[in-house]
């Protein structure tokens, strides 16, 4: 009689209870959290979330449609331009020189910073669609470009040997090559799109989930609070789900999930001393002109009011030649404190513990089997929904902030420190063991040098979105910094200060992204491996 069944049994119901177990201790430490905090009243049981998710059942339909739709418009006007940007960028590389640092710039844009502007400029339902629309797009341009150039160079060369143009081979080779990118930023944009259209409504709508979150933290319904922001998560994880099996469904040759940062292309020629300084001087005063020029250019075919629309002359004169300039630049310079301490307490905790994390995951496929889908559900959850919870629990100060900003920048760490610390050689790994080496040995000695481009991936995309996580938390909770400063001077119609605060935190952002950027190079140059 066989009994080879039964391991396969076993097997079974091993991986579908390490699935669940997750799940399982989620649920099991929040019911423990909800009745060892009853008198604080910020944390429900399961049970009575559940209950106001059914009371609320039927409001649930309108509101989603809303929200959805809003998100639905973003999401494919945002990945459209990026697809459309990504083919030019590749067929015509000095384009992509002048105009990808205002790709970063748009990426760099906190939502909470761009979105009382664009409330004040756009008509309608505009405002929320821009912002899921920014919430997309750099992500998608970026897997585009690195999907396009993926391509296999000799089925490239045969095109051109038949003499194909580059069109063709853009269609017939680059194209293919670029969809499991594109599906793994698909997957990654719809959450985002939703946070989009979510944070789009806090500042102003008559339906949407967004409002209904609002109207239940403004009257202190905490498990509604609970059921709509599990609603939100659902929506995004359920989003990130489909885009997934999609793209595996279109893409059966994609064998491994694509990771869209740490790709890295070849390094450029060495240039001369007076090319290597000027060329970028050039290209970062082009971008800045263009950026310019594009503001005076919406101002002017929008017709916008100057009361609300401030130009880059009105945001100098605000910090430089005003009667109150003075003052004007010591309460920036004050806000703008309070939330580098806020992000840079958020990101340094949310970079160690994803290290960690990931040093624990490429040891061990029982961690990581029982930590990964954890970490997704925690990347899907969108943060705005979840910032008035954490306030609740973790408190209005550095700690919640330094919860919610360390969510921000775990993800995409974790997951980029995982890939680098993988791309390591086996057979490297393998000579320092044979010399006695430990496994901890081989990881400092190998893999952490071969995962530093990846870490500073992981920190051009994790610094701005600190930024952005702080200047949430301090809109949603603490009420100080720029993220407080923005949404106040919005209520009281101080437009000046509105838009010079909105222009100084982009800035900075940029001017961290490039600075990692910058010292990328001789970094990885002096300990990275080369080839990674």
């Amino acid at each position: 009689m066989s009994t080879a069944p039964q391991p396969v049994m076993v097997a079974g119901l091993r991986s579908a209870l390490l699935r669940l177990a997750p799940a399982a201790v989620i649920v099991a430490l929040w019911t423990l959290l909800a009745l060892s905090f009853t008198g604080l009243r910020v944390v429900p049981t399961p049970l009575a979330v559940i209950h106001a998710f059914l009371d609320d059942l039927p409001v649930y339909g309108p509101n989603l449609t809303s929200t959805l739709s809003v998100a639905g418009v973003g999401f494919l006007a945002g990945n459209g331009v990026a697809l459309a940007l990504g083919v030019v960028f590749v067929q015509v590389p000095w384009v992509e020189r002048l105009l990808l640092r205002i790709a970063v710039a748009s990426f760099c844009v906190p939502l909470v910073a761009i979105a009382p502007i664009l409330v004040v400029v756009l008509p309608g339902d505009a405002p929320k669609q821009t912002l899921s629309a920014l919430s997309v797009f750099f992500t998608t341009l970026i897997a585009v470009v690195l999907g396009l150039r993926s391509a296999d160079p000799a089925s490239l060369q045969v095109v051109r040997s038949l003499g194909g143009s580059q069109w063709q081979a853009m269609f017939k080779i680059r194209f293919f090559a670029m969809l499991p990118s594109l599906f793994g930023a698909l997957r990654i944009a719809a959450p985002a799109a939703l946070l989009g259209a979510i944070i789009g409504e806090y500042l102003g709508a008559s339906q949407g989930l967004g409002v209904m979150l609002v109207q239940a933290q403004s009257s202190f319904q905490v498990p509604r609070t609970w059921a709509v922001a599990l609603v939100m998560s659902a929506l995004a994880g359920l989003a990130y789900v489909v885009f997934g099996i999609i793209g595996r469904l279109l893409t059966p040759w994609a064998a491994h999930d694509v990771t869209l940062v740490t790709a890295s292309q070849p390094p450029p020629p060495p240039r001369r001393t007076w090319a290597a300084i000027t060329i970028p001087v050039l290209g970062v005063a082009g971008s800045i002109a263009i950026v310019i020029a594009c503001w005076y250019a919406l101002i002017a075919a929008f017709d916008l009011n100057a009361y609300f629309a401030k130009t880059p002359l009105d945001v100098l004169r605000f910090i430089t030649s005003s009667p109150e300039a003075p003052e004007n630049r010591s309460a920036l310079w004050s806000g703008l404190k309070i939330t580098l301490t806020d992000a840079g307490a958020g990101y340094l905790f949310g970079t160690l513990a994803a290290t960690a994390t990931a040093l624990l995951i490429v040891t061990s496929h029982t961690f990581e089997r029982a930590v990964m889908p954890v970490a997704i559900a925690l990347r899907s959850v969108p943060l705005v929904a979840m910032t008035p919870l954490l306030a609740l629990v973790f408190g209005r100060g550095l700690t919640g902030v330094t919860v919610i900003v360390s969510i921000v920048t775990f993800f995409p760490t974790l997951i980029n420190v995982v890939v680098g610390l993988r791309s390591a050689p086996a057979l490297a790994t393998d000579v320092v063991r044979s010399l006695g080496g430990s496994d901890t040995l081989a990881t400092r000695k190998v893999r952490v040098p071969y995962a530093l481009p990846a870490f500073f991936a992981a920190a051009r995309t994790g610094v701005p979105g600190a930024l952005a996580g702080a200047t949430l938390a301090e809109w949603l909770a603490t009420g100080q910094g720029i993220g407080s400063m923005i949404v106040q001077d919005y209520a009281g119609s101080r437009f000046d200060a509105l838009w010079t605060e909105s222009v100084m935190i982009v800035v900075v952002s940029v001017l961290f992204y490039t600075a990692i950027s910058a010292l990328e190079r001789p970094v990885t140059r002096r300990f990275a491996v080369a080839g990674t």
